[in-house]
């Protein structure tokens, strides 16, 4: 049978909310043995985010900590701390977003744990980094968003910055951690040892303003919003059909000329110098919206669609999630499975999108109820007994 590729490795995760329980599940995916370590009273916070009146469930909780355990300690305690570090012993990785310095006051500390295990890698996932000016301050994706630029990137041109409609600064901060890891697990046996990491979400918010940050580093060019369309290539964006619009994206002349004239039927379109190549478009965006929008409106989106689909043109109708969700690609990519919970019996959730030949991703298990692992965890992995299990959960 085909194992996992990260088959094997275990994770401390003292993560919550977004961006290090997005890390953590993207490793849970992979294979490795997530234990989620939470505080007893009352766990991440987004145990308490959209609760589903179906499930009494968060729905925010499930999106993001499938394939975990969750272990409840109190890291303040004696008994806690003494936990923490035996399982840390026994660990390959720590993952955690507290507050710069809370985990060494609590002896629990990258310094601590890598002088019990000096394999250890220890990641970080904060707003601004542990070091720096910044490093105390708190800091959420919306936050981030909008001190990053991020933000001044994202809405209509004459409407307000916006930000995204997911926290994207969080997910794609927790992409890049989960990527140092594999990478740090990867070496370790080169170097011979573990090694820290500081993925903060402001560090990644700036480096994914991409081709926008290069404009202002270069030419000092501040670039604007484009709503649904793009600054670099036209036609890319919204068009409308007689019953609903459409998203089309373009980026060269091949494709305009072959839309011109297989899907509009109007090649004198690419023989307008005001369309000619894509800097022309670009330059008269707005009479090239006016022009396609008074074709695009004489039929119906599906028409369309399925005329660009046939010469080869990007395009799609426009869904809300629940369409997205129900739609032919989604059952035909088999995105959305069963996972199955010990209370809460069958919970849909979707597929990790990752798909290996040889280390399949591993079959997904419901996020776990608030320290529905302890006893098991402390018992086989820190070998404690009874009582001193008892200890660590407070029991009188």
């Amino acid at each position: 049978m085909s194992t996992t590729a990260l088959d094997g490795i275990r994770v401390l995760d003292f993560t919550r909310v977004l961006a290090g329980p997005y890390c953590t599940v993207l490793l849970g995916d992979l294979g490795a043995e997530i234990i989620k370590i939470e505080n007893p009273e009352g766990g991440d916070d987004t145990r308490g985010f959209n609760v589903s009146p179906k499930l009494a469930f968060s729905t925010y909780f499930l999106a993001v900590n499938r394939n975990k355990k969750s272990i409840a300690i109190d890291i303040r305690t004696e008994a806690g701390g003494e936990a923490i570090r035996a399982l840390a012993a026994k660990a390959d990785v720590v993952v955690e977003n507290y507050r710069t310095g809370v985990m060494d006051r609590y002896g629990i500390g990258y310094e601590d744990l890598s002088a019990i295990n000096p394999r250890i890698v220890f990641a970080s996932v904060s707003a601004y980094g542990r070091e720096g000016p910044l490093k105390d301050r708190p800091g959420y994706d919306p936050i981030v968003q909008a001190e990053s630029g991020f933000m001044s990137l994202t809405g209509e041109p004459d409407g307000e910055p916006m930000r995204t409609g997911v926290s994207i600064a969080d997910m794609f901060t927790g992409m890049f951690a989960a990527q140092a890891i594999t990478a740090a697990l990867y070496v370790r046996d080169k170097i011979g040892r573990g090694q820290r990491i500081d993925v903060p979400l402001y560090d990644a918010t700036v480096n994914m303003l991409h081709h926008a940050s290069t404009a202002y580093l270069v030419d000092e060019v501040v670039t604007g919003r484009y709503g649904n369309g793009n600054i670099l290539a036209q036609p890319v964006g919204l068009f409308m059909a007689d019953d609903g619009p459409i998203m089309i994206a373009m980026t060269n002349n091949r494709l305009f000329k072959r839309f011109c004239e297989e899907v509009l039927g109007r090649p004198e379109i690419m023989d307008d110098p005001r369309f000619a190549d894509n800097a022309a478009r670009v330059a008269h965006r707005e009479e090239l919206i006016a022009e396609l929008n008074a074709v695009f409106g004489k039929d119906t989106r599906a028409n369309w669609i399925a005329k660009m689909a046939a010469a080869g043109i990007p395009a799609g109708e426009v869904r809300d999630v629940g369409q997205a969700l129900t739609s032919e690609e989604t059952r035909a990519r088999e995105m959305i499975v069963d996972q199955p919970h010990p209370r809460l019996g069958i919970v849909p959730g979707i597929r990790s999108p990752m798909t290996l030949s040889e280390t399949p991703v591993r079959d997904p298990v419901a996020a776990p109820d608030l320290g529905a692992d302890t006893a098991e965890v402390l018992r086989e992995i820190a070998g404690y007994d009874a009582d001193q299990i008892a200890a660590v959960k407070g029991d009188d």
